[in-house]
């Protein structure tokens, strides 16, 4: 059976009730909201917008707004999420000493957006929150504990930010607030939240694990990639990261190895970190699930008929193969259209005629193994002839092949 995750969002909208961003909430695999450890949770949310749903499908155009707990904002988790896309919500808990302080402030002027949620006016707050007022860009004012007409008396402090109203949940609230200058709503009044679901493909933990303390170690690239390679669930969370984020340029890539050289050490470290606070794939003994199956079935079938035919260019061939059944597979668990994925990984051409048009050594390849795991028989000893091979050549894979559904 697939497992799925889920993920609650919420609409901000304008005046004209258009929507602007959306706030993501937490919830367990069950549906159920409670968690025990605040930064788990945001992790947790975040590595299901940026490295399974995708930004793209989790908020299109808008901005996604989370809830940040002080324990992140003092990591380097926050430099792996592009800039223009996410909105960190500061707890009304959240404690602002020095380190507070600067850790937003160099965060601010790098390009991030902050909101402080659930602003309220008394003393303690106004001492805890003033010195960071320079860096945020939003404040979001709970409807149901504000005194409205008190508002224009205290709401002075928070006049350069741009103000969101929550908890909006009668027409009559949304307009008094809208009158007061509040340029985005949120609340019951519009939408509640709605829940997205999606296949998921965690790695597992310990395999998370090992490949941080290669990296930190100073393993040399090519055992780093041989790792990635014993861990197909990660490497396509990392090729949906990269389809999340527009902070890379990957040209004319050919395979995992390239990807993982051109992103570099720092920002691989900063990106696993985020996994392994997420807690994403912690029941180690877990059997492999049904996508990470195909997965590995796809890449087996691919470098099996390689195997037979062993052209010249073998070694290089053997990595293509695997970066075409990785990317196609994210299309399909992901349900991201291969325009986008090329859009956001620039592979090399031989690739992308393989994955488009299935032209090419590799797309015949490529179009033999589609047309095994559909069991068009046929369709595959046509394709094979070209390779002077024929169904009882494979019948090894073919078997395989069958023994995966």
């Amino acid at each position: 059976m697939t497992q799925q995750l889920q993920i609650a969002r919420q609409p901000i909208l304008n005046s004209e009730k258009e929507i602007f961003g959306y706030e993501f909430f937490y919830r367990n695999d069950d549906g159920s909201r409670g968690f025990d450890d605040p930064r788990a949770a945001t992790s947790s949310v975040l590595v299901n917008i940026i490295n399974q749903v995708g930004i793209k499908k989790s908020v299109g155009d808008a901005k996604a707004f989370i809830n940040l707990s002080s324990e992140l904002l003092l990591t380097d988790i926050i430099p792996t999420l592009p800039k223009n896309r996410f909105v960190f919500e500061l707890s009304e808990n959240i404690i602002i000493t020095q380190r507070e302080r600067e850790s937003i402030r160099q965060f601010y002027e790098s390009g991030y957006d902050f909101a402080l949620d659930n602003v309220s006016f008394s003393d303690i707050y106004l001492e805890n929150f003033s010195s960071i007022f320079p860096y945020i860009t939003y404040a979001k004012f709970n409807t149901t504990a504000i005194d409205i007409e008190q508002l224009p008396l205290k709401i002075a402090p928070y006049k350069k930010m741009t103000l969101i109203a929550q908890r909006v949940e009668i027409p009559e609230v949304f307009e008094a607030y809208k009158k007061l200058g509040f340029t985005y709503f949120q609340g019951y009044f519009f939408a509640k939240p709605n829940i997205i679901q999606q296949n998921r493909l965690d790695p597992r933990h310990l395999g998370v694990i090992r490949l941080f303390n290669m990296l930190q170690s100073n393993t040399p690239i090519d055992q780093v990639t041989k790792e990635f390679e014993r861990h197909n669930e990660l490497t396509m969370q990392l090729l949906q990261y990269l389809n999340s984020a527009t902070t890379f340029e990957l040209h004319d890539v050919d395979s995992v190895r390239d990807i993982i050289k051109l992103i570099g050490k720092k920002k691989l470290l900063q990106w696993l970190l985020m996994i392994i606070y997420s807690k994403s794939g912690k029941n180690v003994n877990t059997t492999k699930s049904p996508l990470s199956l195909m997965v590995q079935n796809r890449i087996d079938i691919m470098h099996g008929i390689l195997d037979l035919i062993h052209p010249y260019d073998y070694e290089l061939m053997l990595e293509q193969t695997r970066l075409i059944a990785l990317l196609s597979l994210l299309e399909s668990v992901f349900n991201v259209p291969m325009s986008v994925i090329l859009t956001s990984i620039d592979v090399d051409d031989t690739i992308k005629d393989a994955l488009i048009s299935h032209s090419g050594k590799l797309g015949r390849i490529y179009a033999i193994t589609l047309s095994l795991e559909k069991r068009e028989f046929a369709t595959a000893q046509i394709l094979l002839q070209s390779y002077k091979l024929s169904m009882d050549d494979i019948k090894d894979l073919l078997y395989k092949t069958l023994q995966s559904d």
